[in-house]
């Protein structure tokens, strides 16, 4: 017997042959497809982790939206209730002006960066798909009939049965990783999409009072 030991990057594989054996097609076939899917779930956790990194960015620049979405909402229900002869009411809309301007400014640099990273996540959902229905459809029913003609493989049954065994757990750690990646976007698609009707609503409101803060933004 020949173990061998392969330091792929996603886990080290460990697989034991009888060399007295000569692999059969289907087990070439089936370690290829062995092979593969690590290759696949490593290029699966590399996706997953890059498209978490921008993750707490988002949020943080979200919050700075909601603040400024909050602040100006205050400020122009303040100026709304002032006379007109109020001398605190020039510096009351500039200071609107101003988180107005900073609202605009924000968005336009948040707003491109989020659309590229929203279309990324919605093709890494198809892509999730994709590989999944690849495991389950072509390389699992491949590992089990390695486990139904085990006497016809070289392959040790029985240290594949272990190896496939902490792979699946390797997946598992991926998939779960993938869930957090997938939920978190979610939560800055949802959270940004509810700020944006609030922003329509705020910018509808301050053009009906005052047209002249919007224009120019």
């Amino acid at each position: 017997m020949e173990t061998i030991t392969t330091n792929h990057p996603l886990r080290t594989i460990t697989l034991r042959y009888d060399r007295s054996k000569e692999a059969p097609e289907f087990e070439t076939e089936t370690l290829q497809c062995y092979h593969e899917i690590h290759d696949r779930t490593y290029a699966m956790l590399q996706r997953v982790q890059q498209g978490r990194k921008p993750v707490p960015g988002f949020r943080y620049e979200i919050e700075g939206v909601e603040w400024l979405l909050d602040q100006a909402a205050d400020k122009l229900e303040h100026l709304k209730q002032m006379a007109p002869t109020n001398p605190v009411r020039g510096t009351v809309y500039q200071q609107l002006k101003r988180l107005l301007s900073d609202l605009d400014n924000t968005l336009n640099e948040l707003v491109p960066r989020l659309i590229d990273e929203s279309k990324l996540f919605f093709s890494y959902e198809d892509y999730s798909v994709g590989e999944d229905e690849w495991m389950e459809e072509t390389a699992f029913p491949l590992f089990h009939e390695i486990f139904s003609r085990y006497e016809d493989c070289s392959l040790d049954t029985v240290f594949f049965d272990l190896d496939l065994e902490d792979f699946r757990h390797t997946l598992a750690f991926v998939k779960k990783q993938e869930g957090l990646f997938l939920d978190e976007m979610n939560t800055v698609i949802n959270d940004f999409t509810g700020f944006s009707n609030r922003i329509d609503t705020l910018y509808g409101k301050v053009s009906e009072f005052d047209s002249e803060l919007i224009i120019g933004m």
